[in-house]
């Protein structure tokens, strides 16, 4: 008899066993938000060391070359022969990416010959994610996209990335809602050799230099994060989608439904709640939260304009 109570005893009613699995849910709830923001956090500081990368990249192509890397239209434009070269593919070897570099070949037109950066030696190569061109907390966009504007063939498979570079506040097209200074990019249309930021698809014609950095290189934003599920430029061989604007703020999502295409929605954009993440002219990175004033987040974005900003501003 003695046994059997000592037995009872150690067994587990439904209401005792109810509770546990109550509270164990409970403990799962209280601890999800936490693992999933420390995850996000990795994610984050990943992203971050992208950047920091691809700044001392930039950096080191222009303590060898004089210059901030150049990127060329995909068809003729200013005189050169559009190749379709990207900034992004000139400081392939400064991210431990030679052989990567040395295999393209970006002899020719672009557009609409189907040389330059269109290759047929080059698909392979072009199709390829370059891992310090993704940011980890973008998992919500395929890393290939088959519509690139003016690719050829038009289906042609080419790799994303998250990061553009910055033109400055250039209010593309003509046509934001959100204003900005007149459009830069298309030399063929605007006649502007240069823009206001650091690159831009014809920036062959008026390379930047460190000494044009007259608003301070720790004030001037290079380098920022972008979402290719918003833009279908946003590809790192091709020079017309390694730029982005400042016209309209962090993280503007234009409305469902929308065009990948259209040149008012573009912007600096990521996954990372409140803000983004921008590589500045001397190499350190910062976040930068949506929320930012409008006139101190452009300003960032020039090299030249002369605008009066402090670090407290962001």
């Amino acid at each position: 008899m003695h046994a059997k109570a000592v037995e009872r005893q150690l067994a587990f009613t439904l209401v005792e066993l109810l509770v546990v699995i109550t509270i164990i849910g409970i403990l799962i709830a209280l601890l999800l938000p936490a693992v999933q923001a420390a995850r996000e956090a990795a994610r984050r500081m990943q992203c971050a060391n992208n950047l920091k990368q691809i700044g001392l990249a930039i950096l080191n192509y222009e303590s060898q070359y004089g210059c901030f890397p150049i990127s060329i239209a995909q068809y003729d434009e200013g005189g050169a022969v559009g190749n379709g070269l990207s900034w992004t593919v000139g400081i392939l070897p400064f991210l431990e990416q030679q052989s990567l570099f040395d295999s393209l070949n970006m002899d020719g037109q672009a557009y609409p010959a189907g040389h330059g950066i269109f290759n047929p030696e080059n698909h392979k190569w072009i199709g390829e994610p370059v891992p310090a061109y993704l940011c980890p907390s973008d998992n919500a966009q395929d890393m290939v996209k088959t519509n690139v504007w003016q690719a050829v063939p038009a289906d042609l498979p080419m790799a994303v990335t998250n990061y553009a570079g910055v033109m400055g506040p250039h209010n593309l097209g003509n046509s934001s809602i959100f204003g900005g200074l007149t459009d830069c990019h298309c030399y063929s249309a605007w006649f502007h050799r240069e823009c206001t930021g650091t690159f831009w698809r014809h920036s062959h014609l008026m390379p930047p230099t460190l000494a044009s950095f007259r608003d301070g290189t720790s004030n001037t934003t290079i380098v920022g994060e972008v979402l290719p599920l918003y833009n279908d430029f946003n590809v790192w061989a091709l020079g017309n989608g390694t730029w982005q604007t400042t016209h309209a703020p962090i993280n503007y999502f234009p409305p469902e439904p929308f065009n990948a295409w259209d040149w008012a929605n573009q912007g600096f954009r990521g996954r990372h709640p409140g803000g983004a993440q921008f590589v500045f002219a001397d190499g350190h990175v910062s976040f930068l939260a949506q929320t930012i004033n409008t006139d101190t987040y452009r300003a960032l974005s020039t090299r030249h304009e002369g605008e009066l900003i402090s670090g407290t501003d962001y």
